[in-house]
């Protein structure tokens, strides 16, 4: 490997270990004794000196570069948590919509200058913003940094330092004189608007992902996102490689291959990864792309591992703190798998194929690419996202030359509807069945039994580790000469897979009785299950994945194919924001709501519709009532107490055996007094706290009276609302409980056997 690329390892190693592992203050002595320790190197002999030397120094430089990062740039903005600051600001993005709030990316220009914001907007939308207008607003400052243990994880990954949450009103003080700068993102937003026009309603999600990366319209749509997350195909929505690819082949197709067809694509590269948001994907692609297109220009031999290297420096030299970008991090494994094993695979392949028909060359080079790009990232996106994809191979084989026709008339399609919308409408329809297409194979693919595997289950963990610790033995005892078959490894790891679908059901605690607080963020979801049903207590919350999505994984991964019963306590989004693709990924038998609940966020006709489109039937509850769920005992409360939604939701009450849990919701002290008059307040082993730790809930009469063992706060970290109040931990503490949050210990689990925490 050649200097630049040892280079890169250290630099890249070093701000990795900055970003999850070294403690923040030792970080200058960590470098200091790096650079000290290099002049060893000097003792070694030829390359070894040069890559020793290079790995240290560049190591050393790294550690100090993300230091200075945070010095310079997130150390000021931390120091302003939790005040309300008002900040000058110029809006770089269109906003955009989120679960109960709008967001929008702003660059500060009085308040905290130069600095990149994202500013939140909870309850009211934003006004009408575009790219280059200057805006004023008074905003309490949250941290950017999230911390569990010594665990960073940062919104610094993507240059912003500041998290503003906006009180009050936004005032537009005009636009900013170079606003033009901003066309790249006039023009995506036209993208997206002509989408929306041209493009059949159910594909027009899909397209406006694929075309500009924006996956807003996708998620909304929970069964077809769902859908691609099991069959492992959300890569072709994740602007990347495969769509500058595809635009540099059709620019040479139209123009020709020449030096000049070269240069014109280099700004027409630029252009698109300003529409696409600069996102880490989309520049580490676009830095190799052009690499690629350069090389011929200087008469140079384009060089792949020197290309990766080169774009990862300019990365992390322009934002160390990138390395904690899920995107980048999957980005630079795909491309390093291709790297290191297409020309070995390729070899190998065509040594013991007949690749005469095109069939087979097409299959083969199919398989190749899905393979070599998984090497690395599947550990990765497992970790991020929960997932291992069994047949993405299949996935990809049969959707992405569509995919690439997609992409490519997609854009012509717009341009085509920009001048004449129903010629745009009439292609758009033809267009719509290739998306078809894409969706009945994700949709048949995620149906399959046992196509996916969830790392909420060990034995699916445990089963991924052996398949590369067997990957990497055999690797060196390859390079060591000894000859050993490929073939064998490869049954090894289906066996090994074959043992985790056999008894993977089993390793999670199922016949056992539990209870699960997911942690979704700021929401709740909490499952209950023992050995003959599973019903679940609300589906939402704020996490990076779908409360649905975490609640299905866990589920499938104890063998649960069927949810008895899904309990919504009201119909607050942080409480139902993932009811749809929970139940677009399981079963379910029935829904329970209160009758004549308030729905502020808008989220009835959503479930209702969801409901309807898998044959779940809607139970309106009008007073207690008590269902059984195999040995559950499941007891619904309405205290009604007053007009506030919060206190006239559903309390549930879960009688497992050996296990009793109470779960609040969303209740407050009203309802706990409502409940007390009434003398429905049972003694519990799991109290599932009210309100996510709000002070105005868990009173401390109510407290003694349940006398919990247990108490679990379903709260998310930083979240905009100081949840859990230190007031509710003083009660908790006062009324003898053992406290667990989802904030700092994860997923909470409780099972009646032991009546102790099996994992969090």
């Amino acid at each position: 490997m050649g200097k630049l690329v040892w280079a890169a390892i250290g630099f890249a190693a070093a701000v990795f270990a900055a970003e999850y592992l070294l403690p923040l203050p030792g970080l200058p002595y960590f470098a200091a004794a790096l650079a000290v320790l290099s002049p060893a190197a000097l003792l070694l002999k030829g390359r070894s000196r040069r890559n020793a030397l290079l790995l240290t120094l560049s190591a050393a430089f790294g550690l100090l570069a993300w230091w200075g990062q945070y010095e310079l740039h997130v150390a000021p903005c931390e120091t302003l948590t939790g005040q309300e600051i008002t900040v000058s600001a110029r809006v770089t993005e269109y906003p955009t919509r989120g679960s109960g709030y709008d967001r929008v990316k702003v660059r500060i220009t009085d308040g905290a200058p130069g600095e990149l914001a994202y500013l939140y907007r909870y309850g009211d939308s934003l006004p009408p913003l575009r790219p280059g207008d200057e805006i004023t607003a008074t905003v309490r400052v949250g941290s950017a940094m999230e911390r569990r243990g010594e665990r960073r994880h940062t919104h610094t990954a993507a240059d912003v330092h500041l998290i503003g949450y906006i009180q009050g009103d936004v005032e537009t003080a005009g636009r900013w004189r170079c606003a033009w700068l901003y066309f790249p993102q006039e023009i995506a937003e036209g993208v997206k608007t002509l989408c929306a026009a041209v493009f059949p309603p159910d594909t027009a999600a899909f397209m406006t992902a694929l075309l500009t990366g924006d996956k807003a319209l996708l998620y909304e749509d929970a069964a077809l996102y769902s859908a691609m997350r099991c069959a492992g195909v959300l890569h072709v929505v994740a602007v990347s490689g495969m769509h500058l690819f595809v635009l540099t082949a059709f620019l040479e197709l139209i123009l020709g291959r020449s030096r000049r067809t070269s240069l014109f694509c280099l700004p027409i590269l630029a252009v698109f990864v300003l529409m696409a948001g600069c996102g880490a994907s989309v520049v580490r692609a676009a830095l190799m792309q052009t690499a690629l297109i350069a090389a011929p220009l200087f008469d140079r031999e384009y060089d792949g591992p020197s290309g990766i290297a080169a774009a990862l420096l300019a990365i992390l030299l322009a934002n160390p703190m990138a390395i904690g970008s899920v995107a980048l991090q999957l980005s630079f494994a795909c491309v390093a798998g291709f790297v290191l094993f297409m020309p070995s695979l390729m070899r190998w392949m065509r040594r013991r194929l007949p690749m005469r028909s095109r069939a087979i060359r097409f299959v083969s080079d199919s398989l190749a690419c899905t393979f070599c790009a998984s090497v690395f990232s599947v550990p990765a996106a497992a970790h991020y996202f929960g997932a291992i994809p069994l047949m993405a191979w299949l996935a990809n084989l049969l959707t992405l030359p569509v995919v690439e026709v997609c992409f490519a008339g997609g854009y012509i399609i717009c341009a085509v509807g920009a001048l004449s919308p129903p010629l745009g409408g009439v292609l758009g329809g033809i267009l719509g069945w290739c998306v078809r297409w894409c969706v009945l194979v994700y949709d048949r693919i995620a149906a399959i039994p046992f196509g996916c595997l969830y790392t909420a289950s060990p034995a699916a963990v445990a089963w991924l580790i052996c398949v590369y610790v067997l990957g990497g033995a055999w690797w060196l005892l390859r390079r060591k000469g000894k000859r050993l078959s490929v073939v064998l490894y490869a049954e090894l790891c289906v066996i090994g897979l074959c043992v985790v679908l056999l008894t993977g059901g089993d390793v999670l605690g199922a016949g056992q009785s539990l209870v699960t607080v997911l942690d979704v963020g700021q929401g709740e979801c909490v499952l209950l299950t023992d050995d003959s049903a599973a019903v679940v207590v609300d589906c939402g919350g704020s996490a990076r994945r779908n409360a649905g999505d975490i609640a299905a994984d866990r589920l499938l991964s104890m063998g649960i194919t069927q949810v008895d019963m899904l309990v919504l306590t009201h119909l607050h989004a942080d409480h139902t924001n993932g009811v749809e693709t929970l139940l677009a990924r399981l079963p379910v038998r029935y829904i329970a709501i209160p009758e004549d609940v308030d729905d502020a966020d808008g989220m009835l006709d959503p479930v209702l519709q969801a409901a309807k489109n898998e044959g779940t039937a809607v139970l309106h509850i009008v007073r207690e009532c008590t269902v059984l769920a195999g040995d559950m005992h499941l007891t619904l409360l309405l205290p009604q107490a007053g007009t506030d939604e919060n206190e006239r939701g559903i309390v549930a009450v879960a009688e497992l055996p050996e296990l009793t849990t109470l779960i609040m919701g969303d209740a407050g002290q009203s309802a706990e007094t409502a409940l007390l008059e009434r003398g429905l307040v049972p003694d519990t082993d799991v109290l599932v706290v009210g309100h996510h730790g709000a002070k105005t809930a868990s009173g401390l009469l109510f407290l003694r009276a349940a006398r919990a063992e247990t108490a679990v706060i379903s709260v998310g970290k930083d979240n905009a609302y100081g949840h859990p109040a230190a007031e509710v931990l003083d009660r908790l503490e006062y009324a003898a409980m053992t406290v667990r949050r989802t904030d700092e210990d994860g997923t909470v689990t409780v099972t009646g056997k032991t009546m102790g925490e099996i994992d969090g």
